[in-house]
């Protein structure tokens, strides 16, 4: 397994995604749910949920995890993923 430390990695950066988000009507439990379970994803640094905004936002690694991951994480909680 290659480390992220390891010098074989170029350019290590990570990228902050946010996403518009329907059915946060949950409000704080929704809030919750979301970066726990996102955080806990590998690759994912921070998720921060705006209810107010609805959106989330994540910073992550995309060499380790594919954007289309992560809004299929997010569908799969039951969140639309608006334009």
């Amino acid at each position: 397994m290659i480390e992220l430390s390891d010098p074989r990695i170029k350019n290590h950066q990570n990228m902050t995604k946010t996403f518009k988000v329907g059915g946060l009507q949950g409000g704080i439990h929704d809030k919750e749910e979301i970066e726990t379970y996102l955080s806990q994803i590998d690759g994912v640094d921070k998720v921060m949920v705006n209810l107010e905004e609805s959106t989330v936002s994540i910073d992550f690694d995309p060499g380790a995890i594919h954007l289309d991951f992560l809004r299929g994480t997010l569908r799969t909680l039951g969140h639309d993923i608006l334009v």
